[in-house]
């Protein structure tokens, strides 16, 4: 499927897991697909991610909060290459603004801009 350190374009990311290729977050039958992150915005992956204020993204931050299945998470490298970090299943979910702060520090994000935090914990894949 992916290999550890290897780039992939948002377009093989899409053929292979489906969803959006834009959505940092993509979805496919109600489930996130995958994790596709700038390291800029996400500056504490991938043992925490951010999720943003609009609604699409807070949908999808709930549904990975919620559902217990690993998903390939990749950060970007360069424009339209993401580097395959591993399989990673979320643990956590912080909503308050208390909680998230130190999550938003030196991310891009203002805290307002913030729905929720979403910690992660690393996952083994059979192949």
């Amino acid at each position: 499927m992916f290999e550890k350190s290897k780039e992939y374009t948002r377009e093989f990311i899409h053929t292979v897991c489906g969803g959006s290729k834009q959505a940092f977050l993509p979805t496919k039958n109600g489930k996130v697909v995958a994790i596709c992150l700038r390291p800029d915005l996400n500056p504490h992956a991938p043992e925490a991610i951010l999720c943003s204020s609009a609604a699409s993204t807070r949908a999808a931050g709930r549904t990975l909060a919620t559902q217990s299945e690993a998903v390939p998470l990749f950060i970007r490298s360069e424009a339209d290459k993401y580097r395959y970090i591993g399989h990673y299943a979320a643990v956590e979910s912080l909503t308050t603004p208390m909680e998230c702060s130190p999550y938003v520090e030196h991310s891009g994000f203002k805290l307002a801009q913030v729905s929720r935090v979403i910690k992660l914990k690393s996952v083994a894949v059979s192949k």
